[in-house]
């Protein structure tokens, strides 16, 4: 289940061809020591749970074609019963097996969706936690207070690591006076002069919308605005952190 080069793909396809005849047991991980099996199983059995467990809650989003996932569900399922027939393998993984006695069930598109609407209920609260959680963490990494932020509680760390792993984390920022730069919650490091160009070149887009911008900040560009944000890539830097830093140095 790998890609090919062009070539190798057709001795494939002439070799498939010639064994037409034969029962076929697809892998993703094709054995290559028969005495030697465990490590092959368990790749096996990780590559399946993946690629059902990804068209399982795909299939909640109503946005997605729900045939196509329910045909790979299906391939996938087909796949790892020939797999585990073949190699008189039991499922022991508990998830797997949970997948499986989902997407056995008559309703399991419904099952999907309502899950799906439980698992953004669930995430959108435990956002509203950890956003909460990373404005305390923000409040002393602004003042440089390491001490204090290595204090934090277990919990807090665990909600500010969550905030950050997700897709609608916004990019924070603070100065550094001792080396006149601004410094981003990713890491980013900006000559304050660099920052101070961009924020200029910016003008009345700090008020309201603005599309197709393309204004370089060192190896980032700065492609639009919202009414509350600034889009530079994968950075959603709120415009109230602008306007702090603006206000701070008297831009």
């Amino acid at each position: 289940m790998q890609s090919y080069s062009n070539t190798t793909a057709k001795h494939i396809s002439r070799a498939r061809s010639a064994v037409s005849h034969k029962n076929f047991i697809y892998v993703n991980d094709v054995p290559t020591n028969f005495d030697c099996l465990t490590h092959t199983h368990k790749n096996n059995m990780s590559y399946w749970k993946r690629q059902i467990k990804q068209m399982v809650t795909e299939l909640g989003n109503k946005r997605n074609k729900a045939e196509r996932r329910i045909s790979v569900i299906n391939t996938n399922v087909n796949q790892l019963n020939t797999y585990c027939q073949y190699f008189k393998l039991k499922i022991k993984d508990k998830e797997l097996k949970s997948l499986l006695s989902i997407v056995s069930a008559p309703d399991f598109v419904e099952q999907a969706m309502e899950a799906k609407i439980k698992q953004d209920a669930a995430n959108e609260k435990r956002m509203k936690q950890a956003g909460k959680a990373f404005e305390k963490y923000i409040a002393l990494w602004r003042e440089y207070k390491d001490e204090e932020i290595k204090e934090l509680p277990a919990k807090v760390k665990e909600l500010c690591n969550f905030y950050n792993n997700n897709q609608q984390a916004l990019t924070r920022l603070r100065f550094n006076a001792d080396q006149n730069r601004l410094e981003t919650s990713k890491g980013v490091q900006i000559p304050a002069e660099v920052a101070k160009k961009a924020y200029k070149t910016l003008n009345g887009c700090m008020e309201g919308k603005c599309d197709s911008l393309s204004i370089d900040v060192m190896n980032y560009t700065i492609t639009k605005t919202t009414d509350t944000a600034i889009i530079a890539g994968c950075h959603t830097i709120p415009k109230e952190d602008v306007r702090y830093i603006a206000k701070l140095l008297n831009w």
